[in-house]
């Protein structure tokens, strides 16, 4: 059963090609459905009580329908189930704006503060602000054929104009036609999937429109289907393990009894570690800068170059992850050519409660580095890669791993670690990288679970969702990795 994933694809308006009439229709309308959707959030904060609930994970959810019932008169339903008057009344503060619209702009709302948008005072608006999401049925893609030579474009979409024109006292829905960039690529990536909805955002740094497409994707099957079956391979298991220092570490157990250089892999990103250097010490700086007390009036310049800094700062980091997951995800693609391939990812759940101050040896500087660490990002931008190839979710599992690098991957006894980044077992003697003996049991663990009664499942630490262990029935081959 394979999982459906939604993807963004963003398009280029082309703005040079734009009236000045299309552009002022759009500044209108996202301006308004900003303003609504500054409103509702509003409301959420103040009616928190009523409206919201804390699942056990401690997430927030918000009640759309109670949200509902304090904002939207209904008359068009049963007597009993109508409502005349609410506390916030969105239709006579915006009248021009469809039942349909508030409702995209609730859902907005909804998705901003429940991702931790709070509003305050002090707090600058919505980013992005120029925003609207519109559903399938209120949009039409077009593809003009190559014989009409007479338009500008081949490619445009068609949005229907919220602000209603009024004929004989009904409103009557014109159309914006915006004609698109659309290149090969965009192309390729619409065909994959059917689009879901788009979203309309302003780039105020270009004073550019964009469109962002978000398509469903159903992943197509990632393993040959007639040169090579994926029955027909032995099975493997590759285990890795996330760090700090060196960012992921893994080791594949195949039917071989014996590992070899081919089946362990370090991924180094030793660039950035020096970027990632050289951007802390320079915003240690300006914010020693910022935090003295200058008399000179220029505390503002260092205020705007330490913003603009940490916006390149995070767009770097944000390349340099998704370069990161690429090269896991090629070195996952060579290792599924040859073997019937299950993917374990180590979760580090409460490592930074064990790491606070006054427990263990865990250092000042260890404990920032600990609590700026996205681990949770890079696990679900490898899951979401992999099932973009075509894999299957159960097999990528993300599960625990406590105490993986604490014991010895030969006889599973405690280990000692003379030097950071070795381990050696007093026991038997063996001697082996840190890294690699957690990659190399957390793909043990996982081996372990399947040999226990029948009726056990394995518990994926990010979605929360349970396998059976009959999943997994060809790993029982890998059994000789267990013995001691």
């Amino acid at each position: 059963m394979m999982e459906d994933v939604v993807k963004t694809l963003k398009v280029r308006v082309k703005n040079k090609v734009l009236t000045t009439r299309k552009k002022e229709r759009l500044r209108r309308i996202t301006g308004r459905d900003t303003r609504i959707i500054e409103k509702y959030v509003r409301i959420i904060h103040h009616n928190r009580r009523k409206v919201c609930r804390r699942t056990k994970k401690g997430e927030i959810r918000v009640h759309k329908g109670k949200l509902d019932e304090l904002t939207l008169t209904t008359s068009k339903v049963k007597e009993e189930e109508r409502r005349e008057t609410v506390p916030h009344d969105f239709k006579k503060m915006f009248p021009y704006c469809s039942h349909d619209e508030f409702q995209e702009c609730r859902d907005i709302a909804v998705q901003l503060y429940e991702q931790g948008y709070r509003p305050s005072p002090t707090r600058p608006p919505i980013k992005r602000a120029r925003r609207q999401l519109i559903n399938k049925k209120r949009f039409i893609l077009v593809h003009l054929p190559k014989e009409k030579d007479n338009t500008l474009t081949r490619w445009w979409v068609g949005v229907r104009d919220s602000l209603d024109t009024w004929r004989r006292g009904t409103p009557y829905h014109q159309r914006l036609w915006l004609p698109l960039e659309m290149s090969t690529f965009h192309q390729k990536e619409l065909k994959k999937g059917r689009i879901k909805s788009l979203e309309l955002r302003y780039k105020r740094s270009t004073r550019e429109w964009w469109v962002y497409f978000q398509l469903k994707v159903l992943s197509s099957s990632f393993y040959p289907p007639e040169e090579e079956n994926s029955s027909s391979l032995p099975p493997a298991v590759l285990g890795i393990d996330i760090g700090i220092n060196i960012p992921a570490a893994g080791v594949l157990l195949t039917p071989k009894k014996k590992l070899t250089s081919k089946e362990i892999k370090l991924w180094h990103t030793k660039q950035w570690n020096r970027v990632n250097h050289r951007y802390k010490l320079k915003l240690s700086r300006l914010q020693r800068k910022a935090a003295l007390n200058d008399q000179s009036g220029k505390k503002h310049q260092i205020y705007r170059f330490l913003g603009l800094l940490r916006r390149r700062y995070r767009n770097v980091k944000r390349a340099y992850t998704h370069q990161f997951i690429s090269d896991i995800v090629q070195t996952i693609e060579t290792y599924a050519r040859k073997y019937d391939l299950f993917v374990v990812v180590g979760y580090p759940k409460h490592i930074r409660e064990e790491k606070e101050k006054g427990k263990g040896k865990s250092t000042r500087k260890f404990r920032r580095k600990l609590h700026q660490w996205n681990f949770y990002l890079v696990l679900a931008l490898l899951r979401r890669a992999l099932i973009l190839r075509g894999f299957e979710p159960h097999r990528i599992l993300i599960i625990g791993e406590k105490g993986t690098s604490s014991y010895c991957a030969r006889c599973g006894r405690k280990v000692v670690r003379p030097v950071r980044g070795l381990v050696h077992c007093s026991s038997c003697g063996y001697t082996f990288h840190s890294d690699l003996t957690g990659a190399m049991n957390i793909a043990r663990k996982f081996l372990g679970t399947l040999f226990r009664p029948r009726g056990n499942t394995i518990t994926d630490y990010l979605t929360g969702q349970k396998y059976s262990s009959t999943h997994f029935t060809v790993c029982r081959g890998l059994s000789h990795w267990l013995q001691f």
